[in-house]
């Protein structure tokens, strides 16, 4: 029985219940659970980034690795190229360093334009992450925005 009157109260408070307390009372409700799938939204993103970061880390560094092998693959070429000739003539040398220097030249615009590559991808990479960010906070930025609006307007 007891239970019963419990019932009948609860009903009879929520009939009781203001409209627009009622309204506010939904919408605190429906902003606590955007705000809980923003979050969740906003973790997904954040483990997506860091699994990126870790990626490009690795890209890196195998980049660093390869130019440092590819360095050390044509000084060894150079030097066996040295040894093997013995450079007679101011002609021969001056053939010899041009090339050398040719070399060396190409190998630093690989190098430079694999590097703007590899940044290129890691500022898209954190562009999308901060698009998405504000994508997702947006929506969020505007109701606070219209909430204040309609609190000023009606208690104002």
């Amino acid at each position: 029985m007891s239970h019963e009157n419990n019932l009948g109260d609860s009903e009879k408070e929520k009939t009781d219940e203001k409209p627009f307390t009622k309204g506010w009372r939904n919408f605190l409700d429906g902003i606590k659970d955007g705000y809980e799938n923003f979050k969740n939204s906003l973790e997904e993103q954040s483990k997506k980034n860091k699994e990126s970061w870790e990626e490009n880390k690795e890209k890196v560094n195998k980049f660093f690795k390869d130019a440092k092998q590819d360095w050390d693959s044509k000084i060894k070429k150079w030097n066996a190229d040295m040894e093997q000739r013995s450079l007679e003539t101011k002609e021969q040398w001056e053939s010899h360093k041009n090339k050398v220097s040719q070399d060396f030249k190409n190998w630093q615009d690989k190098t430079k334009q694999e590097w703007k590559d590899g940044v290129r991808t890691f500022r898209r990479g954190f562009l999308k992450a901060y698009v998405w960010a504000l994508i997702l906070i947006l929506p969020i930025i505007i109701i606070i925005i219209i909430v204040v609006a309609l609190v000023n307007n009606l208690f104002g």
